[in-house]
């Protein structure tokens, strides 16, 4: 069951939510500021405009005259505007003295409007427009009072609605999380085949692609352990078989305890002893701990050694070998006994697949740019695409049909992959059905 204030939908809801409140706050807060006082602007600026006329009336009085003296039939004269009956007029002459004015006098007012009135730019009077405390201010403080409450309205249906987008949106994305979490569990429980969907293409994604192709290749290890454990104890039981059945043959007078049939348990131990240490340089390969003892390697002299211990064997076969290799080879750094192993392995496979008829194989050897060149075809029935897609996994044939005395032990290709990456080469075969393979490895040069 989720925690709901410790789960990643509630952070983000919420994450979501103090951000527009905070980004509500300040903006409503700015908003009621500068309205306000804009608001007090245009009520001094619309003032100023209004009385514009009595100010440039009074300045002409004072030109006339020479002074404020019988001012107040001036003032009387003036038509307050509509719905502002209750504003007072004051009229200061230089020192600030009260000369004139109109209405009552009495009372606090709460916002005073001063007006210069200036002659041949001097300044000989002051008209102040005096609002009293319950007078006009009152429109402009409900007109403020509205602007607040539609703040205050608009803040809240900021939240509401940001509060059901950042849900929405926090559901969208923990959605894909809360798949991977259950597969994972799931994945741990031993289940390989979990897959979640791939909904969008953004970093989530990846992340459930990345994990679709995790699952997927460790089910596919997981059916190559448990195919590797079985062609092992396939391949063990065979040999441990033929010593039992000879031994117990033996022991019990069927067969005479001759040197013939010692030899053929005798022979059932060695080929058991190489498929274990077959077995024990591969492991060794997978973890990175191939044994190596590298030198500086002539690949000729290696190359030509290695045809001329295999000549015989093609004689007895009567295979045709055939070899291509140039005397100028420049040296590299490697393991001759690895490399021995490497050669006898697919020279041995080559002689295994050749041509029944007029079976052929020929060894070619060539510098490329950085790099040595060794390739070994035969001219034998080919490999299929599917073939040579798996044809240096642990245990595979090409024709299931064959024994391990025919076919090998399925693991002499997997070595030579093994060892060729040992020595940060490559290995590779290219095959048509019907026309044999060659098999090709590059090793760099030292």
């Amino acid at each position: 069951m989720i925690a709901f204030p410790r789960s990643l939908w509630f952070k983000i809801t919420a994450a979501f939510l103090l951000v527009i409140v905070i980004s509500v706050a300040v903006v409503s807060v700015l908003t009621n500021q500068v309205t306000a006082v804009s608001f007090r602007r245009f009520l001094d600026a619309e003032t100023s405009e209004s009385w514009g006329t009595l100010q440039a009336d009074l300045a002409n009085y004072y030109a006339q005259q020479g002074s404020w003296g019988g001012v107040e039939t001036v003032l009387q004269t003036v038509a307050l505007p509509r719905g502002q009956g209750n504003i007072r007029l004051q009229l200061l002459d230089g020192q600030g003295n009260v000369v004139a004015g109109t209405g009552n006098q009495r009372g606090q007012a709460s916002n005073s409007t001063n007006l210069p009135i200036e002659v041949a730019g001097r300044q000989v009077g002051t008209l102040l427009v005096v609002t009293p405390g319950q007078g006009s201010s009152r429109a402009g403080e409900q007109f403020l009072a509205e602007v607040n409450q539609a703040i205050i309205w608009g803040a809240i249906t900021a939240v509401f609605l940001a509060l059901l987008l950042g849900g929405w949106v926090a559901h969208r994305l923990t959605q894909p999380l809360r798949q991977l979490t259950q597969a994972t569990h799931q994945l741990a429980t031993g289940h390989l085949d979990q897959q979640v969907t791939v909904a969008t293409q953004d970093e989530l994604g990846d992340l459930a692609a990345s994990f679709n192709q995790m699952a997927a290749a460790l089910t596919t290890a997981e059916q190559q352990r448990q195919q590797l454990l079985a062609d092992i104890a396939h391949e063990l039981r065979t040999p441990l078989s033929v010593m039992r059945g000879h031994i117990e043959a033996m022991l019990d007078g069927i067969f005479p305890l001759t040197p013939e049939n010692l030899a053929v348990a005798h022979e059932e131990t060695i080929l058991l002893g190489r498929l274990i240490e077959d077995l024990r340089t591969l492991s060794l390969a997978e973890v990175g701990q191939f044994p190596l003892q590298k030198t500086a390697v002539f690949p000729s002299q290696l190359l030509n050694q290695t045809i001329a211990a295999f000549t015989p064997l093609a004689e007895a076969d009567n295979i045709q070998l055939t070899a291509h290799i140039p005397a100028n080879l420049p040296p590299i750094q490697a393991d001759p006994n690895r490399l021995q192993q490497l050669l006898g392995n697919l020279l041995t496979n080559a002689f295994r697949h050749a041509a029944t008829a007029t079976p052929h194989v020929t060894l070619t050897a060539r510098q490329t740019e950085a790099n040595l060149q060794v390739s070994i075809a035969d001219n034998g029935v080919g490999l299929s695409p599917e073939a040579q897609h798996h044809v240096f996994d642990r245990f595979w044939r090409a024709d299931p049909a064959r024994s391990r005395q025919q076919g090998g032990s399925g693991l002499g290709l997997a070595i030579c992959r093994a060892i060729v990456e040992a020595h940060n080469g490559r290995i590779w075969v290219e095959s048509t059905p019907g026309a044999g393979a060659t098999f090709t490895f590059h090793l760099p040069l030292a």
